[in-house]
């Protein structure tokens, strides 16, 4: 079986991390290394993985990364990691101890493979939005490919980049995007999903889209930057049209609209997807795909 690393970076989770410890403890799998990046913590977190590292039944680091963010605390474990595969996971989450066993036996040939996870919000679980497609329009909107979502050839992720260290939410989006314009021979697993993924007042994304407007429209600028394909511009400005919408629900001033270049259907389309997102409606990336 290839050799995989879990890279996990840690910044003050001394409260999850029984749990998170508990769960890749009970990861099955044999060329296992686990690669904490501590990333500046001041609540003991840092000497909890250091005392699990001792007694863990797989091989595992602790590094550290004085340069904040989680980005570019993942690819300092990247710069570190020594196996053919590298996976990434966030340190409030809970690990399914099968998904190793379950998906390396079909990474042959690939550059990655991708699956679908679990969210709880507010003590509701579902499964996250699962679009499997290799275009990039997709990914700009169902955000398919997501941290705990993306298994990756390591020297694949090094040759396109890495993660993002500029940017501090939705990164995982952009890397996703970037990604699949990169065209890697992907593979998708959809029998179920994996994983226990937590959204709470304390998670990197925050307690609402507002609170993060001014770092969503970074996100999406860079993205921007990245694009050629009218097919995938499209997407981008549909995009930002829904967050719009949603920042409108929220009592937040929406972001910038460039809409030059943009037919009068589609700028239409776009304000429709605006004013369905603020008055509550749901799933209206579904809806701007039949434009991509």
């Amino acid at each position: 079986m290839p050799s995989v690393s879990i890279i996990i970076p840690i910044l003050n989770r001394s409260a999850y991390l029984p749990r998170l410890f508990q769960s890749l403890t009970a990861v099955d799998y044999e060329d296992l290394e686990v690669i904490f990046v501590d990333n500046g913590s001041s609540d003991g977190s840092l000497s909890h993985c250091r005392a699990f590292a001792k007694d863990a039944p797989m091989v595992v680091r602790v590094l550290e990364e004085a340069e904040r963010g989680a980005s570019k605390a993942r690819n300092r474990g990247l710069t570190a990691c020594r196996t053919e595969w590298v996976y990434f996971f966030d340190s409030d989450d809970d690990i399914s101890p099968t998904f190793l066993e379950e998906l390396m036996p079909l990474t042959a040939g690939f550059d990655m493979v991708a699956f679908p996870t679990l969210q709880e919000v507010k003590g509701r679980v579902a499964q996250r939005s699962f679009l499997p497609s290799r275009k990039p329009s997709s990914q700009i909107l169902s955000a398919t490919l997501n941290t705990q979502g993306m298994l990756f050839r390591t020297e694949y992720l090094r040759s396109i980049g890495g993660w993002n260290g500029e940017l501090s939410i939705w990164d995982d989006w952009e890397l996703g995007v970037r990604a699949l314009l990169h065209s890697p021979r992907i593979r998708w697993f959809t029998l179920h999903p994996f994983h226990h993924i937590y959204v709470h007042p304390d998670s990197i994304t925050g307690p609402s889209m507002t609170s993060r407007r001014d770092v969503l429209d970074q996100a999406l600028q860079t993205v921007e930057r990245e694009l050629s394909n009218d097919c995938d511009r499209r997407a981008l400005y549909l995009r930002r049209c829904i967050l719009n919408g949603t920042l409108r629900r929220e009592g937040a001033s929406p972001l910038y609209l460039p809409d030059e270049g943009f037919s009068l259907l589609v700028r239409l389309y776009g304000k429709w997807l605006s004013s369905y997102t603020a008055w509550g409606g749901r799933g209206a990336w579904r809806m701007a795909l039949i434009f991509c």
